[in-house]
């Protein structure tokens, strides 16, 4: 019998499909200005943050060391190493308020080199491994084309498990998109969900 994977938070949806679209509507005032990955990091804060029930709270660019303690040495985690969100429990505990956190999130546009996304995944590897309770997700963003590493010719997700390491995978949860017409597959605006676990 398969592995039962939990869900993920409707403000995550809520979050990926409207970058999806968003990104066609700045195509339709910019067509000539490829977006950067910033104006999507950006954006996709906006949309977290409009759609977060009340009993989180998200922060940005936090340093990967107030999640992980001991990195060791040449790992995938550097003193300055930053995560670009996190989604944070509230909660009460004895007078004062601390907060949890519970989502570790980075964001990647789909062209940037194949290096760059591996190395957020070993990121996300790393913080899974030392705070297991946590879900660490990297949002994939495509600016009119098909992530191909990620998505398939029939525009869906690829899905099963991908090695990230000996002890780590990711896999892609789920793969909303924005498009002119149904057929246009390969020229629509991504944003896949990938998960990364680890590895029993």
């Amino acid at each position: 019998m398969g592995q039962r994977l939990e869900r993920w938070p409707s403000w995550i949806e809520r979050a990926l499909q409207g970058v999806a679209f968003w990104i066609g509507h700045r195509q339709s005032l910019y067509s000539d200005y490829p977006l950067s990955e910033s104006a999507m990091v950006t954006e996709v804060c906006n949309l977290i943050h409009a759609n977060l029930p009340h009993e989180y709270r998200l922060r940005c660019e936090v340093q990967y060391s107030e999640l992980v303690t001991d990195w060791g040495d040449g790992g995938p985690l550097s003193e300055r190493a930053r995560v670009d969100l996190v989604v944070e429990e509230r909660r009460r505990v004895g007078d004062a308020d601390k907060e949890r956190p519970l989502f570790v999130i980075e964001v990647k546009r789909a062209g940037a080199p194949r290096r760059e996304i591996d190395k957020d995944l070993r990121r996300l590897a790393a913080v899974k491994s030392a705070v297991p309770y946590v879900r660490a997700f990297l949002f994939v963003i495509s600016e009119g084309s098909r992530p191909i590493r990620f998505v398939s010719e029939f525009g869906q997700s690829i899905l099963g498990k991908h090695k990230i390491s000996v002890d780590a995978h990711y896999r892609v949860r789920r793969t909303w998109k924005a498009a002119k017409a149904y057929k246009t597959k390969g020229s629509a605006h991504y944003a896949c969900l990938l998960e990364v676990f680890n590895t029993a």
